[in-house]
């Protein structure tokens, strides 16, 4: 009797989050059609606050993938008075971090857990 324990795929935790080290709130709203249900997500200052829970398939190499919803952002920093200058949508400007573990399915690790973090701080505004 044959068992096929490494056929399928694997799947994965994948977190972003936006880590606010500035004296400002920050609001991050969603408008577009595919978040037309998405309420505005407040980022208070000197927090970091979790964006987006999703799985996505696994990986064996750690690295950011693009947010998913990035078209269809917009901050709102200090009520307007301020403006991001940082490019959100450029991965380099993402810091990437994982937990691994090891499967039959993924042949060996791979990343179990990823969470993509943008940093925000005072030099990132104008």
């Amino acid at each position: 009797m044959l068992i096929c324990t490494s056929c399928g795929d694997s799947w994965s935790d994948y977190a972003y989050s936006i880590d606010n080290q500035t004296k400002y709130d920050i609001i991050l709203y969603f408008n577009g059609q595919e978040s037309e249900n998405q309420n505005p997500i407040l980022c208070p200052s000197n927090k970091e606050t979790i964006i987006l829970k999703m799985k996505n398939r696994s990986i064996k190499k750690l690295d950011c993938n693009p947010f998913p919803l990035k078209e269809h952002m917009t901050f709102v920093i200090d009520e307007e008075e301020k403006h991001l200058i940082k490019d959100f949508f450029d991965v380099n400007n993402w810091k990437c971090t994982g937990d691994e573990d090891w499967s039959l399915i993924m042949v060996g690790n791979y990343y179990s857990y990823i969470k993509s973090t943008f940093i925000i701080t005072e030099e990132d505004l104008e």
